[in-house]
C-alpha cells in the first residue's frame, strides 16, 4: 500500500508532480494497485489488451483501440543539453479511464487537483458542516450505456442540489463506480455540508432518479484520507473481464468518472485529466532536456542505451516505495 503523504513528500523533494512519482513506481514495479486490494490482477499481456481493443473497434472507436493496444509500448525520446548529452526516453501512455497501467496516474492527478479544497474546508469547518460519505446506487440491468452514465451523473448532481436548496458553502466530489466484473453503476460521494437524514436522501434520490438504495454517514476518516479513499476507485479497473472493460470504455466515452459540484467545483485546480507527464530536466545532470521528434519502441530505446527519464535514483526509489 502506498503512503500518499510520504509519496507527496518525496515528489516535492525531487521537484516532480505526484503523477510522475506514480509513473516511476509503475515503470519500476508494474504494480498498479495502490491500495493492496488483490481482487484485480494487472494483466498487461498483449492478448488481454487485444480483446479490450476489439470491443472498442466494434464500436468504431479506432483511435482509442490503438492507444489502448500500444500503451507503454512506444516512447518519446529526449536529449539533455548538458555536456554528456544524456539520451532518455519516456513511455507513451493511453490514459484511458480503465487502463490498468494508467489508473494510478489518474489517481495521482486527481489527488493533486482536489486535495487543496479538502485541506481548506477541513481547516476551517463552518458551523454544523461536516464531511460525509454518501453512496447512491442504481438497479443493475446487466448492461450499461453512455446514456445511462450521463443520466446517472445528472441525477446525482440534481439530487445534491435539491437537498441543499439555498444553503451556501456546501460542496461534493463523487466518483462513478461499478461492481467488480458487473455493471452495477453507483456513486461514492464525499460531501461537505449540513446534516442530511437518510430518509431525506432516499426520498430525493428516488424522486429524481427512480432508484432506491442510498447510504450516508459521517466520514470516519480525516479529510485528506477520506479523499484518498474516494479516489482509490480510479486507481485500478473494476473488472478483469476484457469484454467488460471495453464496454465500460465505450459507456464512459466523453464522460469523466470523477465530478465536483458546489464549492469543490469552483475551488478545484486546473483539470489535469489525460495529460502526459512532462519531464523538464535530466535525472543524471540536472540540465534541461529537449524532446526529439517522433517516437520509437521502448525495446529499441533501451537497446540504444537510453535511460528512463526518471531513473537516476532507482535504488533509493525502490526502498522508498516498498
Amino acid at each position: 500500500m502506498i503512503d500518499v503523504a510520504k509519496a507527496e513528500g518525496e515528489a516535492a523533494l525531487w521537484g516532480i508532480p505526484l503523477s510522475d512519482w506514480m509513473e516511476l513506481r509503475v515503470r519500476m514495479f508494474g504494480n498498479v494497485d495502490a491500495f493492496g486490494d488483490p481482487e484485480f490482477d494487472d494483466e498487461p499481456d498483449e492478448e488481454w489488451r487485444a480483446q479490450v481493443s476489439h470491443v472498442l473497434v466494434e464500436h468504431k472507436m479506432f483511435t482509442k483501440a490503438n492507444r489502448f493496444t500500444e500503451c507503454s509500448r512506444y516512447a518519446y525520446t529526449y536529449e539533455c543539453e548538458g555536456p554528456e548529452r544524456h539520451q532518455l526516453f519516456s513511455p507513451i501512455y493511453c490514459d484511458l479511464r480503465f487502463c490498468p497501467r494508467c489508473g494510478p496516474r489518474q489517481f495521482a492527478r486527481l489527488i493533486e487537483k482536489y486535495m487543496p479544497i479538502i485541506t481548506s474546508v477541513c481547516s476551517q469547518l463552518k458551523p454544523d458542516f461536516l464531511l460525509r460519505e454518501i453512496t447512491l446506487t442504481t438497479r443493475n440491468t446487466g448492461s450499461i450505456s453512455a446514456h445511462d452514465v450521463k443520466q446517472f451523473n445528472l441525477d446525482v448532481k440534481m439530487t445534491l442540489k435539491a437537498l441543499m436548496g439555498s444553503v451556501k458553502g456546501w460542496g461534493a466530489i463523487w466518483c462513478d463506480e461499478v461492481g467488480f466484473n458487473n455493471t452495477n453503476l453507483h456513486a461514492h460521494v464525499l460531501f461537505y455540508g449540513p446534516y442530511i437524514s437518510q430518509d431525506a436522501l432516499a426520498a430525493t434520490w428516488k424522486e429524481i432518479s427512480g432508484h432506491e438504495v442510498v447510504y450516508i454517514k459521517k466520514a470516519p476518516r480525516r479529510g485528506n484520507t477520506a479523499l484518498i479513499h474516494l479516489l482509490k476507485y480510479v486507481s485500478k479497473p473494476p473488472a478483469s473481464d476484457p469484454n467488460l472493460i471495453g464496454l465500460l470504455e465505450v459507456a464512459f466515452h466523453g464522460c469523466r468518472r470523477v465530478h465536483a459540484v458546489g464549492i469543490f467545483y469552483n475551488f478545484a485546480k486546473e483539470d489535469p485529466d489525460n495529460k502526459q507527464s512532462v519531464w523538464t530536466t535530466c535525472p543524471h545532470c540536472g540540465a534541461e532536456i529537449t524532446k526529439l521528434p517522433g517516437a520509437i519502441k521502448i525495446e529499441k530505446a533501451i537497446l540504444e542505451g537510453r535511460t528512463f527519464v526518471g531513473t537516476k535514483f532507482t535504488a533509493r526509489r525502490k526502498e522508498w516505495v516498498n
